[in-house]
């Protein structure tokens, strides 16, 4: 069996126009000479498009994936709209509809940005309901772990025992200041709560990536998500592998959870051949390779594919 425990169904007017408005502003930047962000701004988000899930599920069928979970990032306040904007309330509702829509096929975490002054309702109101499953955070969009005006939020959590996702990897870029997602913040966090479940998403990749491992390391509720690391396994799939021999020797397989981070849509692996390759780079640990012995066994690639997305995520329609 196999969970994508990350990933995203979007569309693009579901965005804040400030963020899309950055994200054109990045596009522009990666040729000489520079295009106008103007241009491009219209375009962004469309290739990722994707809102009634048809797309993802078709792909999930080709790539035998059972479930998704989708963790809702909360954009409203760094993505600060110039034009239309959709309450991140509205957007947990879409994924629960989504989840409806599709049953036992679609899971959320409710995105959370504490500086809301109804923060507390927001959580309390996605918590209730049925598909929510735990909480997205993304301090990177400008606020800090350890702020003491904070501390309700996690309380909270160890309350309802939902686990938390926090987004760990330093790509990022405008309007978003990276250094606030540091895993080292989150191993910090865990000391203050270390009842508190934490899934390290995308574990650090890729500049962050032996932090991320090391701040995870003792932790007894701490997890590495690896969403993302296709790009490692496809550029150099040895030193993918040594990573992942090294994740599994100091953290243990029980504590690596399988993702993609694919928003899907007609420019955004379509069908589900990326998926399916990265699926089968991940299988593929359980092998041989290049005279070299497995990285996991048969039993530890189960709990990486799927069993401990299951467990950490409560898809008791799994269990």
């Amino acid at each position: 069996m196999v969970i994508d425990a990350h990933m995203h169904v979007l569309e693009a007017t579901w965005l804040p126009e400030g963020l899309r408005q950055a994200w054109a502003r990045q596009a522009a930047g990666r040729t000489h000479p520079e295009r106008d962000p103007a241009d491009i701004l219209p375009k962004v988000g469309k290739g990722q498009s994707d809102p009634g899930a048809s797309l993802t599920v078709a792909a999930f069928d080709r790539a035998g994936v059972a479930a998704g979970v989708m963790p809702v990032v909360d954009w409203t306040i760094v993505g600060r709209p110039t034009g239309e904007h959709l309450p991140i309330r509205d957007l947990h509702a879409r994924c629960q509809s989504l989840a409806d829509t599709h049953p036992g096929r679609l899971f959320f975490c409710a995105g959370i940005d504490p500086r809301h002054p109804d923060a507390a309702e927001i959580l309390d109101h996605a918590a209730r309901m049925g598909n929510c499953r735990g909480v997205k955070l993304y301090p990177a969009a400008g606020w800090d772990l350890a702020d003491p005006a904070h501390s309700w939020l996690f309380a909270r959590l160890v309350e309802l025992d939902l686990p938390v996702v926090v987004h760990t990897s330093p790509l990022g870029g405008d309007p978003l200041q990276t250094v606030r997602s540091r895993p080292a913040e989150v191993a910090a966090l865990l000391a203050r709560y270390p009842t508190l479940t934490v899934v390290f998403a995308h574990a650090g990749l890729e500049a962050w990536w032996a932090e991320a491992l090391d701040a995870a390391t003792g932790w007894q509720r701490a997890y590495l998500e690896l969403s993302l690391w296709q790009r490692c396994a496809l550029t150099d799939y040895p030193e993918f592998r040594r990573r992942l021999a090294r994740m599994r020797a100091q953290l243990g397989a029980h504590r690596l959870i399988f993702g993609s981070d694919i928003i899907r849509g007609e420019k955004s692996d379509p069908r589900g051949e990326e998926l399916v390759t990265w699926i089968d780079r991940v299988t593929s640990l359980a092998e041989p390779f290049a005279g070299e012995p497995p990285v996991l066994s048969a039993e530890e690639l189960a709990l990486f594919l799927a069993a401990n997305a299951v467990r950490v995520f409560n898809l008791k329609e799994y269990s």
